[in-house]
């Protein structure tokens, strides 16, 4: 009954959702921007077909994992670089490949080795030059304490970056939102002569375009007007009282908003859907985890960066923070380590419910249907989320300032590394039994 059930579930959601596994989200909020000076970095991950969430920790970074997935992780590395990405596909088909090119390398090298943002983008960058990219396109998003980028790459070796404003707020569905490129201008623009390239290959012509735009010359055209991207990007412009326009070439890269942006505010805008689970939901049947990075440059990084994810669908999940300084997350994984995961990320990935019967995610998979299941049930789960949400909120400050004992007072060194993670680990390990508790 249980399989019958299930089957059942995931035909709705591909009649609901249109059968659409490109729903990615992204939000970037500038740290002069943000109600508390920080940079904020917003994820819908939306995937069709069996997912598994994992999570690990490692002295590289903290993980959050799909096994099998070359396009859904998300990751934050030991400087509190943050990178996960939205399908946006291109009009290119070039197969300039080496060694059958790159895609689940790009995110796992700017984990292991980017200290900023912008170095990001130079890894990135290599990587596509490179060995060029094997997937049609997409945009990955970077982000530090400091800074955020927007990198959007295309099949073969082209690619584009800007930099997010400080005091602006940037959206991205699953189409190119880099529109001007300026590459005279390193401080907020990088990538190739993308404008030459567009003119060579006939997808711009100045005289019939004017004004060269990235996503206009790049983005396949059928993306760049799909009405579930325009829904979703004018439903998160509307939250934050901006004008929709119909035309998708009107809706600019980033907007200055017209108040301090908070962390909740992010999340909401993660959790929106449309009455009857339309495709202009941001939070959708295909939402199989939202990730919210809260960057702060003035606090240690251990207790200043910290992933909130929310393990499902964030419309009726609460968030739970994960600190960079977090060494151990033991029960969240498949596998015990994360080099372990890392070496079998593509292996045993399918009927992963099967395999891994005891995996902490099917909690809320089984939550989740039963929510379908019962509709009254979402209430209630809407009501226990936002008491136990807003308590997290309230407890935040004074965590925090405690956790400043395991620091230096003079000059904010970490003098109990081992003390400071194993208090970071057991808050992990105590907010999650006391939410499931309460399913």
């Amino acid at each position: 009954m249980k399989k019958v059930f299930t089957l059942a579930f995931l035909l709705l959601a591909g009649l609901w959702c249109g059968a659409q596994n490109d729903n990615c989200f992204g939000i970037i909020v500038g740290k002069n921007a943000s109600a508390n000076g920080e940079v904020i970095f917003g994820h819908n991950e939306d995937d069709g077909g069996e997912q598994m969430l994992n999570l690990y920790a490692s002295p590289e970074y903290i993980w959050a994992e799909f096994p099998g997935m070359e396009t859904a992780d998300a990751f934050m590395n030991r400087y509190g670089v943050c990178i996960a990405s939205d399908n946006c596909p291109s009009r290119s088909t070039e197969e300039n490949l080496l060694d059958g090119g790159v895609c689940y390398e790009v995110r796992q090298s700017v984990a292991k080795m980017a200290k900023t943002a912008r170095e990001a983008v130079d890894i990135i960058g290599r990587l596509v030059e490179t060995r060029g990219y094997k997937k049609s396109g997409r945009t990955y998003i970077v982000a530090d304490p400091n800074e955020a980028w927007v990198i959007s790459v295309m099949q073969g070796r082209q690619w584009a970056a800007q930099r997010v404003p400080d005091d602006a707020v940037m959206l991205i569905p699953n189409y190119y939102v880099i529109d001007k490129v300026d590459l005279a201008d390193p401080e907020n623009f990088a990538g190739t002569d993308v404008f030459s390239y567009a003119t060579t290959r006939g997808w711009y012509n100045f005289r019939t375009d004017g004004v060269f735009s990235f996503r206009k010359a790049f983005s396949a055209p059928e993306t760049r007007t799909k009405e579930h991207n325009l829904l979703r990007h004018r439903s998160a412009l509307a939250y934050f009282g901006q004008p929709t326009p119909e035309n998708p070439d009107d809706i600019p890269f980033c907007f200055k908003p017209g108040r301090k942006i908070s962390v909740e505010d992010v999340m909401r805008v993660l959790s929106l859907h449309q009455p009857a689970w339309s495709s202009g939901s941001i939070c959708n049947k295909n939402t199989v985890a939202s990730t919210v990075f809260q960057l702060r440059s003035n606090m240690p990084l251990e207790i200043g960066c910290l992933m909130w994810i929310a393990m499902g669908h964030p419309c009726v999940e609460a968030y739970l923070p994960i600190y960079l300084g977090t060494t151990e997350l033991p029960k969240f994984g498949r596998f015990f380590s994360a080099a372990d995961a890392e070496k079998r990320h593509f292996s045993d990935a399918k009927n992963l419910r099967t395999h891994t019967p005891s995996g902490f995610f099917w909690k809320h998979v089984d939550r989740w249907e039963g929510i379908v299941a019962d509709p009254y049930k979402e209430a209630a789960a809407n009501q226990y989320v936002a008491k136990f949400q807003a308590k997290l909120f309230k407890e935040q400050d004074a965590f925090e300032k405690s956790c400043m004992s395991y620091f230096s007072s003079t000059d904010g060194t970490l003098r109990n590394a081992k003390g400071l993670a194993k208090r970071l680990n057991k808050a992990i390990d105590k907010h999650y039994e006391k939410y499931v508790k309460g399913f």
